[in-house]
């Protein structure tokens, strides 16, 4: 059914225009790709929205009615992107097509999602396929750098708040994902004292103090253990790091970050009672040394929902029904929007779409063209599973 109104043509089409609508966060500036996204909505028919926070971060918002009212779902991913950075074979934003994959920044993580169920919607409405309720589609603009103008600024202003389910299309290699650990970003400032470095008995070294910090992080042992996670620890790691003037100034100040994956039940506050306490002996050792620590404003708190959900039995019978084949449950090491969802507005929520996510982030990453075709067809399936519960599906 799906090949009579969404063609391969056309969804890669789509998908290489929105690679080449470069959307690289920071700065935020998803403007060509959001109104390459609107654009497909409104020749289609489909009520669209562009929800722009702050100038450049442009989100889209399409909703997809059904026949009568009815349970609501929310399709969700972002369109922003890491910078390509270097080691690329082809450019990184051709969104060129090569022996069966369609390669670009963002390929992977995550457009193909978020063309996949837009194309999922325009499938179901050009098939003409009965469901009830409503489908919102949220092309988000902000997940990389935390989100705070993306899913949460829709969530807190009503767009989708309210969803009885949700699925959010990051890359899974087709696999089912039922959550996500969690992240806090913190950053910490060591205040020192500077002197010439031929006398540094006069001042205080702001790098020997962070470097005795981080020790203090890399010693950090993790007591829980989650194996639904693909890795089922908590992790710590120290990410950047600057400091200092000049080789003979001994060193004011030192500023590092902090990137701290959670595991259900942990909370913020349990981060940063960890790290103070890990720094406690350095604080002592350090007594004239002032040490600050910031936790930044983005933030994923760590979910995991049940296998019995029915968003989970829907997506899987969804993906059983296309390929023929159960799928293989899991949950991210990585962070998504879907943990705001749940956690934020309470929606059940899955991750399922096409791309392998050991590709994010990286050199030449790619998408099968072949798994964006079945992610398309399994997320129609799954719209008509959920929004049209007692009506048979037939095979696409």
């Amino acid at each position: 059914m799906m090949n009579e109104h969404v063609r391969e043509e056309e969804i890669t089409r789509l998908l290489s225009a929105m690679i080449q609508s470069q959307t690289v966060n920071p700065p935020v500036d998803t403007t060509a790709c959001a109104a390459i996204l609107a654009g497909v909505l409104e020749a289609e028919g489909i009520e669209a929205h562009l929800v722009e926070p702050l100038p450049g971060a442009v989100n889209v918002v399409g909703i997809l009615r059904g026949r009568r009212p009815g349970r609501k779902l929310v399709l969700n991913g972002h369109i922003d992107t890491v910078p390509a950075g270097d080691g690329w074979t082809t450019d990184p934003f051709s969104g060129e097509i090569r022996d069966g994959f369609l390669y670009g920044r963002g390929s992977c993580d995550m457009k193909s999602g978020v063309a996949a169920m837009l194309m999922a919607m325009v499938g179901l409405k050009r098939a003409g396929l009965q469901f009830d309720g409503e489908i919102v589609f949220q092309a988000v603009a902000d997940e990389e750098t935390g989100s705070l103008l993306g899913t949460r600024y829709l969530l807190d202003h009503g767009y989708g708040a309210n969803a009885d389910f949700a699925i959010c299309t990051e890359p899974t290699s087709l696999r089912v994902e039922l959550g996500n650990r969690g992240l806090r970003w913190l950053d910490v400032t060591v205040h020192g004292m500077a002197s010439h470095a031929g006398r540094p008995q006069l001042g205080k070294n702001a790098i020997s103090c962070a470097s005795a910090l981080i020790g203090a992080i890399d010693a950090i042992e993790f007591k829980q253990r989650n194996d639904a996670f693909e890795i089922p620890t908590p992790s710590i790691s120290v990410t950047t790091i600057t400091g200092g003037h000049t080789a003979n100034v001994i060193p004011d100040h030192c500023t590092f970050s902090i990137d701290r994956r959670m595991l259900p039940g942990e909370t913020g506050e349990d981060v940063l009672a960890g790290i103070e306490q890990a720094f406690e002996p350095v604080r002592a050792r350090y007594p004239d040394v002032a040490i600050d620590i910031t936790e930044r404003g983005g933030f994923w708190n760590p979910y995991l929902i049940h296998e019995d959900e029915e968003i989970v039995r829907a997506v899987s019978d969804a993906v059983e029904q296309v390929t023929a084949t159960r799928p293989v449950m899991g949950s991210k090491a990585a962070c998504t929007d879907a943990s705001h969802l749940v956690t934020l507005a309470g929606i059940p929520t899955v991750l399922f779409g096409p791309g392998n996510e050991r590709l994010s982030h990286k050199p030449d990453e790619r998408v099968a063209v072949a798994d964006l075709l079945l992610a398309t067809k399994i997320l129609m399936v799954a719209c008509q599973k959920l929004l049209t519960p007692a009506v048979a599906v037939t095979n696409t």
